[in-house]
């Protein structure tokens, strides 16, 4: 079930709002939620002044929000 490995897209290291929201997987409340709080920040970074969120940050946010239970996180 679900994609093969090596059917998986290679993920940049910036992307945009729609890039962010396809490898996040979440909803656009929780994406504005993020930003409120600073986890995730959309820069002016890419060609013609794009904004875009660094993965590293989107990873960090997820990892907050499936992380242990007493840190508020989802307990999978």
């Amino acid at each position: 079930m679900g994609l093969a490995l090596e059917k998986l897209p290679d993920w940049p290291a910036a992307m945009n709002r729609d890039y962010a929201m396809a490898y996040t997987g979440v909803s656009t409340d929780q994406m504005r939620e993020w930003e409120r709080a600073a986890k995730v920040r959309f820069r002016p970074r890419g060609p013609r002044g794009a904004m875009l969120a660094l993965r590293s940050d989107l990873d960090a946010a997820l990892a907050d929000l499936f992380g242990s239970e007493g840190k508020g996180g989802i307990e999978l």
